[in-house]
């Protein structure tokens, strides 16, 4: 069975019989992307009955075993009707849906069909209790997962958490590819109001190009797309709304390039046996067919609960919808306060559940994703055509029943629109962000399940504080990212997690730096055992830039923030929340300012915090945190034998000899 035939084969179902190893005579280009390509069509891309959750899902306190498989493999793929190698779960992206009830065990079996490209994903804000060597990041947690078949089963309970997550690739680029998809945990307890429909709405942005290269070219001295200036980001051709949108044929793609790596004009290229991106099943397929808007559909006089997810690579946004206001109930897996506003800025990696209420005249009403400029542009020297023809702008409709189709005019972008007159169905809501390139304050909404900030004893062993420092520099003739004078590196041959069973601690103490037998790209900053105390970390910003910082392994309490760095607890410039502090795994440290966290050290593991820009992290910006290193390796001992040893076979640095 060819290869491909196979792979198509496999999407079908977890019948391992049916996928063949990857033929001698299958070639790749120098970022693994394969000779041959399956086709997939926009309609089995998106399943639309998975993210408007009609899965008939009992919430329930009842706990069981929630099993799924993934197929990953690339495939030739349209979002937004330009057809790009992309990479898949089940020949879908958004790949499919992990949904739970609270206490839930989750088993994800991975299958990795791509013949030349190991893998891992990471499940975004699940903070894995007890289960560190599950939370898939590749050269930390765990080694990536073999290509050409290889399996990996990731097992994990879902513990005192819920609402909105995500899972994503965690090896490189590749959840830039289109290898992501959403978590929904559900608690019969959630304080969330009900509403009449519940869906989930992913907020992102589209490259015509494949990561892998990308990445390359912003490493290197000199990118394709700002030659002999290294450290810019690339831009995107386009944005997306639940990984769809429309595209401009005739548009000169910005990052894409034609098999002889010059710019091409997408309209004028189909694919052939000569091409490239050989496409078997369908060799008259266009490259571009101009793409789908986003829809979906409300009756008068209801409710719906939007779940914003950003899985962004490089962008922020600005969340609206006219003449409509939202209000916020969660924030990262926490339900708030109830907040009213006109709408919201979600940052990559973050989640919102916005509420949304039908009480205007039957009609379409255009909803925004608008790519806040003021945040990224002045950074870039150079602009994306295809960013530029939607105005910087996704915009998709929401329909209330009996609306004529087609009504609004989606070519418009918000900063275009005129003062809207009193008889408009679509006046434009807000599309700025009151608090500029930042988060909602701090301080505001407030967690509903009220927590006091956890105390510190500041001349205390067992409550650690520490300060993380990033800024970009030029190393030789490219641009680096430095965390505490340390540009990170994940390993190629072995995880940190299997390093650190092999170093010797003394108890009590805490080590800010490498002073254990981590290569000196690996910042790991110790938490001592002993009993589980308050962890405290200062994130400073030496950068122009806001960033959005994740914690793997915590929801962190944000207990501080303010202009310039941390200078410590007298600081005059910190403002100071330790009654209830919002809590969230993903907040925006803004450019020249610092944010201060807190979490306590009862969840032994290997755990790293790091920009979610995928570009900064592949540029070194992270570092991780060996809490209870002791507790840890006793953990490890308890581990199933078999899954060590299979997870420790797939690192050559332990599989070798």
């Amino acid at each position: 069975m060819p290869y491909y035939d196979s792979v198509l084969r496999y999407f079908d179902g977890p019948d391992a019989s049916a996928f063949s190893p990857p033929s001698s005579s299958l070639s790749f280009n120098e970022y693994g992307i394969p000779s041959e390509l399956p086709v997939i069509h926009s309609a089995q891309l998106i399943n639309q009955t998975e993210l408007r959750l009609r899965t008939n899902f009992t919430v329930s306190r009842a706990t069981t075993t929630r099993e799924y498989v993934f197929n990953i493999s690339h495939a030739l793929a349209a979002p937004d009707g330009f057809y790009k190698p992309m990479i898949l779960a089940n020949g879908q992206s958004p790949g499919p849906l992990i949904e739970a009830n609270t206490g839930d065990t989750v088993r994800v079996t991975l299958h990795n069909l791509m013949p030349n490209t190991t893998t891992s994903i990471h499940f975004h804000g699940i903070n894995q209790n007890g289960s560190t060597w599950m939370d898939g990041v590749a050269g930390v947690t765990q080694c990536g997962i073999p290509a050409a078949g290889g399996s990996w089963t990731y097992e994990f309970v879902v513990t005192g958490q819920r609402g909105t997550f995500w899972w994503h690739a965690h090896a490189g680029v590749q959840f830039t590819d289109g290898l992501f998809g959403p978590i929904i945990i559900h608690d019969p307890d959630e304080m969330v109001p009900q509403t009449d429909s519940d869906e989930i709405l992913f907020l992102g942005e589209n490259y015509h190009a494949f990561a892998a290269e990308l990445a390359s070219s912003y490493l290197s001295p000199s990118s394709q797309w700002t030659p002999n200036e290294p450290g810019v980001e690339p831009l995107s051709d386009n944005l997306v709304l639940n990984g769809q949108n429309m595209y401009d044929c005739s548009i000169v793609s910005t990052t894409f390039t034609s098999p002889d790596h010059s710019s091409s004009s997408p309209s004028a290229v189909s694919y052939s046996s000569e091409d490239k991106q050989n496409n078997d099943t369908d060799k008259n397929t266009p490259l571009c067919t101009g793409g789908k808007a986003y829809t979906t559909t409300i009756k008068r006089g209801t409710s719906m609960r939007l779940r914003l997810i950003n899985h962004s690579s490089y962008f922020s946004y600005w969340f609206s919808i006219d003449s409509h206001s939202l209000t916020i109930v969660e924030i990262d897996g926490v339900e708030v306060e109830p907040m009213l506003v006109d709408g919201v800025h979600v940052n990559i990696g973050q989640r919102y559940s916005v509420i949304v209420q039908a009480t205007q005249p039957i009609g379409e009403y255009t909803i925004r994703s608008a790519l806040e400029r003021k945040c990224f542009l002045p950074y870039s020297t150079y602009s994306s055509s295809g960013l530029e023809s939607i105005g910087y702008e996704a915009r998709g409709v929401l329909r209330y029943k009996g609306a004529i189709s087609n009504s609004i005019n989606l070519s418009q972008p918000s900063s275009d629109l005129a003062s809207p007159s009193s008889t408009s169905t679509n006046t434009m809501a807000a599309n700025t962000n009151p608090y500029g390139c930042e988060d909602l304050p701090f301080n505001m909404p407030s967690p509903l399940r009220p927590a006091a900030a956890f105390p510190l004893d500041a001349s205390s062993a067992i409550d650690p504080q520490y300060t993380v420092d990033f800024q970009f520099r030029q190393v030789g003739a490219v641009n680096r990212i430095f965390v505490n004078r340390t540009s990170w590196a994940p390993y190629g041959h072995d995880a940190t997690l299997w390093q650190a069973l092999e170093q010797d601690f003394i108890p009590g103490e805490q080590g800010v730096y490498n002073n254990w037998g981590f290569r000196l790209d690996q910042q790991v900053l110790l938490v001592p055992d002993s009993e589980p105390g308050t962890v405290q970390v200062a994130v400073n910003s030496l950068d122009a830039m806001e960033h959005p910082f994740h914690m793997h392994g915590h929801t962190v309490q944000i207990v501080g923030w303010g202009p310039g760095p941390y200078t410590g607890p007298s600081s005059t410039t910190t403002t100071w929340n330790l009654q209830n502090p919002m809590r969230r795994d993903t907040f925006t440290v803004p450019g020249q300012s610092h944010v201060v966290i807190r979490f306590k050290a009862d969840n032994p593991g290997m755990w790293v915090l790091h920009c979610h820009v995928a570009w900064h992290l592949e540029a070194g910006m992270a570092a991780a945190f060996l809490e209870r290193p002791e507790d840890l390796k006793t953990l490890i001992r308890n581990m199933d034998p078999e899954v060590r040893t299979l997870a420790q076979s797939f690192c050559p640095a332990r599989s070798e000899g």
